[in-house]
């Protein structure tokens, strides 16, 4: 079964044990009727909160008709509410202080007492959420493994398992609501794009340039494309990505439509929908392509890829798990060149990209 532990052994009070460092606390849900209300708790990055709606979504499959509320962020809360997973999302406010955190968690302590939530899944562990469920005093419960060096969408499925729904499989069809939809559709429209061309992502927006794969080698990766499909190619993300943009808009010209800095979250996630492939550096918006069932291709240089690599059939990622420096977690290559991702050439990755489109679309037609 996807995602299942192994070797965890449970003490008395509740609490199961995943590794000598590593503990988490669960009560599972023993009724056999649906549970009427649960709360789902994910906070931080956009990539994490994106690596749990997978499993949420296949959660609000199962329970069709359950009340499921979602406390994340502000900077999340947008894009878990433009999805049609969640009968409510709350916002928990980012803070300056720990004070202020401990200020707010009072505060919605009081509030989720009142809501009566008979589950609560804290996908995030830490002591605000902790103290959140503890003050919701829900009938079952269950904590997410943060450290185990497992992948992250394994560790947050466990996290239902766990509790007592261990039929549960990632559901790569994240619903976006069809007004988000429409209104994406005419984003792109009003960019330029012919709805009848294929539209394939490129992303180059690691964080550091450890995970950055040469501009360049975008630039020859759409020529190979563009010779064997004429395809619109996007750029999308935030501010950041800019000057990457115009480099790439200057390489592709016409073929480009650049969004870059132009979309908020929820924008961004339902204009991914509309997506044939995404080309990808590990970012938030990678993450959101692959639990959409977008085929995916992710190129990892120092990201942990035992932890943050891209999960199904519709994904692959290259990654440098089989070199002495791997997943090095380093803003800067200490050999100058950052050959776990400078190795990989174009037209290789072009042949694993199209391989992987072929794959997938084979599976659909058969389907």
């Amino acid at each position: 079964m996807i995602g299942s532990l192994r070797n965890r052994a449970s003490a008395p009070d509740g609490t199961t044990m995943i590794s000598p460092t590593e503990s988490t606390s669960v009560r599972p849900w023993r009724s056999d009727e649906p549970p009427q209300r649960v709360l789902i708790i994910r906070f931080h990055a956009v990539g994490d909160v994106a690596i749990s709606l997978a499993s949420c979504a296949a959660f609000r499959r199962k329970f069709p008709d359950s009340q499921i509320d979602f406390l994340t962020m502000d900077p999340t809360a947008l894009l878990a509410a433009s999805l049609d997973l969640f009968t409510a999302v709350h916002t928990f406010p980012l803070c300056d202080s720990k004070w202020e955190r401990l200020r707010y968690a009072i505060a919605w302590a009081a509030r989720l007492r009142r809501y009566r939530y008979q589950i609560v899944l804290d996908l995030q562990r830490n002591w605000v959420t902790r103290f959140l469920r503890r003050s919701a005093a829900p009938t079952a419960w269950a904590e997410f493994d943060r450290f185990s060096p497992r992948l992250a969408g394994l560790r947050t499925l466990d996290t239902f398992h766990r509790i007592g729904f261990d039929d549960l499989e990632l559901d790569f069809r994240v619903p976006v609501r069809a007004e988000a939809l429409e209104a994406a559709r005419q984003t792109l429209r009003s960019n330029g794009w012919n709805e009848s061309m294929p539209l394939v992502v490129l992303n180059p927006a690691g964080l550091w340039t450890t995970r950055n794969w040469p501009l360049e080698c975008y630039g020859d990766f759409a020529r190979m494309w563009l010779k064997d499909e004429d395809t619109t190619f996007l750029l999308i993300g935030t501010d950041r990505l800019s000057e990457k943009a115009r480099f790439l808009s200057d390489v592709l010209g016409s073929k480009v439509v650049n969004l870059v800095g132009r979309t908020s979250l929820a924008e961004a996630n339902a204009i991914l929908q509309h997506v044939s492939f995404v080309l990808s550096e590990d970012s938030g918006l990678m993450h959101m392509a692959w639990v959409s069932g977008i085929p995916t291709l992710a190129l990892f240089g120092s990201s942990r890829h035992d932890w943050s690599a891209p999960l199904g059939p519709h994904t692959q990622c290259l990654h440098s798990g089989d070199l002495p420096c791997a997943a090095c977690m380093s803003a800067t290559c200490r050999y100058g060149d950052t050959h776990c991702l400078t190795r990989h050439t174009p037209d290789t990755v072009y042949g694993l990209a199209r391989q992987l489109m072929r794959n997938c679309y084979a599976k659909t037609d058969r389907s």
